[in-house]
């Protein structure tokens, strides 16, 4: 369970891949786990509620506009795993 695990789903999201469900799974938790600890921004945020509808059977479906979401998303939540 690993912010990179989230970094992985956020950069298959932005190609138009659902990632593995298993570092999916993971990859929600450790977002989860930093809105619980009070240390994700508005961006952590968002990635982490994208990252939590798709574990618990949300529904694929990216726009053009999703996908470049998804893509800034990776590098945010890759910068803050660089700074743990």
């Amino acid at each position: 369970m690993s912010l990179l695990d989230a970094a992985y789903c956020l950069d298959e999201l932005s190609v138009g891949r659902m990632p593995d469900q298993d570092r999916l799974i993971a990859g929600a938790m450790a977002l989860h786990t930093r809105r619980l600890m009070g240390t994700a921004d508005h961006n952590l945020l968002d990635a982490a509620a994208g990252l939590e509808a798709l574990a618990s059977g949300g529904r694929f479906d990216l726009s053009e506009h999703g996908q470049a979401r998804a893509a800034v998303l990776a590098a945010l939540v890759r910068k803050a795993a660089e700074r743990e």
